[in-house]
C-alpha cells in the first residue's frame, strides 16, 4: 500500500501485519500500480538526496518470496528503470557488496545516516584512534614522552624534600637524594625551624611541573619504599643542589653519593652566609 493510505490518510506502521496492498485502518485495496506510484513519490526524493550527499539509509524491504527483511547502513548510488519497475543500486556496508532493490518493495525508509561509513575497517580505526587520544595524552603528560618515566609530573609536595609524582601509570613518592629539609609533617616531631619556608620553596618550583629524575646506579628505593632521586628542572637546574645552596636543606646521606663533595661545599657556603636554616635566628 505504501506508507500513507490515499483514502483515509492512515500512515502505515512497521508493526502492521496486513499485506502491503491493504490499508490496516479502512481496508482499502490498492493495485500494484497504485502502490508503486505512491512508494516512488514518497521515497524517490530521499533516495536522490542520499545519492547526492553520499548518505546511508536503512529500510524494511519485502522480498519476492514474501519475506520481510531489514537493511541498515545501505548507500544508494544509482536509480534506474527496467522492465516497468524502478530499481536503485546500493552498497551494503555490512555484507560488503552491491545489491539491487525494487523501489515498490520498500515498506519503510528509516533515518538517514549523516556520516558515510562505507569502510568498516576505516570506521574501526577512527574509533580506536579517538579512544586512544586521552590515553596517549595521559602517558605523555605523566612521562614527558619518556617510556622509562624519568620525566615525570609533580602532582603533590609533601614537604621540602619529598614529593609525589606520576611515573607512567604509577603514583610514587620521591625522596631527594643527599638533602634533608626541616620537618613539617612528621607525626612524632614538631614543626622545625625554617620547615614551612623549605616546603613553600619546593612547592613553588615543582608543583605541577615536569621534572627529570636521575638515580644512583646501586640504589633506587629507600627504606620506606620511596623512590630516591636527583631532581632536575626543565631548564637544567639541579634542584637538590639548590636546596643546599639556598639554605633550605642540610646535606644528608648514609653513604657517599656521587655529588657528596659538591653538596658539602654548598652547605659550607650557605652556613657561612647565614642562609635559611643557618640564619642568625638559628644560631
Amino acid at each position: 500500500m505504501g506508507k500513507k493510505c490515499l483514502k483515509c490518510g492512515y500512515e502505515r506502521k512497521p508493526s502492521d501485519i496486513v499485506p502491503d496492498y491493504e490499508c490496516p485502518k479502512c481496508g482499502a485495496i490498492y493495485s500494484k500500480v497504485e502502490i508503486a506510484n505512491q512508494t516512488e513519490q514518497g521515497y524517490l526524493p530521499r533516495l536522490r538526496d542520499a545519492i547526492e550527499k553520499k548518505y546511508g539509509i536503512s529500510f524494511r524491504y519485502s522480498r519476492a518470496d514474501g519475506r520481510m527483511t531489514i537493511h541498515n547502513a545501505v548507500y544508494p548510488s544509482e536509480i534506474f528503470s527496467k522492465e516497468k519497475h524502478t530499481y536503485f543500486k546500493a552498497y551494503c556496508h555490512f555484507t560488503k557488496d552491491v545489491r539491487l532493490f525494487r523501489l515498490d518493495r520498500l515498506q519503510s525508509l528509516g533515518p538517514t545516516l549523516k556520516k558515510e561509513t562505507h569502510n568498516l575497517r576505516e570506521l574501526i580505526i577512527a574509533v580506536v584512534v579517538i579512544l586512544l587520544i586521552p590515553t596517549l595524552y595521559a602517558i605523555w603528560t605523566f612521562t614527558g614522552g619518556d617510556p622509562r618515566g624519568e620525566w615525570v609530573l609533580v602532582s603533590h609536595v609533601t614537604d621540602g624534600d619529598t614529593i609525589g609524582v606520576g611515573r607512567g601509570w604509577r603514583y610514587e613518592k620521591v625522596r631527594f637524594i643527599g638533602v634533608d629539609t626541616p620537618e613539617t609533617v612528621h607525626q612524632e616531631k614538631p614543626i622545625e625551624f625554617f620547615g614551612p619556608e623549605s616546603s613553600a620553596y619546593t612547592k613553588k618550583h615543582l608543583l605541577g611541573k615536569r621534572i627529570h629524575l636521575e638515580f644512583e646506579p646501586t640504589r633506587q628505593y629507600g627504606d620506606y619504599g620511596r623512590l630516591l632521586a636527583y631532581v632536575f628542572l626543565s631548564d637544567g637546574t639541579f634542584f637538590n643542589a639548590e636546596l643546599v645552596k639556598q639554605g633550605y636543606a642540610r646535606v644528608f646521606g648514609r653513604d657517599r653519593f656521587q655529588y657528596y663533595k659538591d653538596f658539602r661545599r654548598y652547605e659550607r657556603e650557605a652556613r657561612k652566609g647565614g642562609l635559611g636554616i643557618w640564619s642568625e635566628k638559628e644560631k
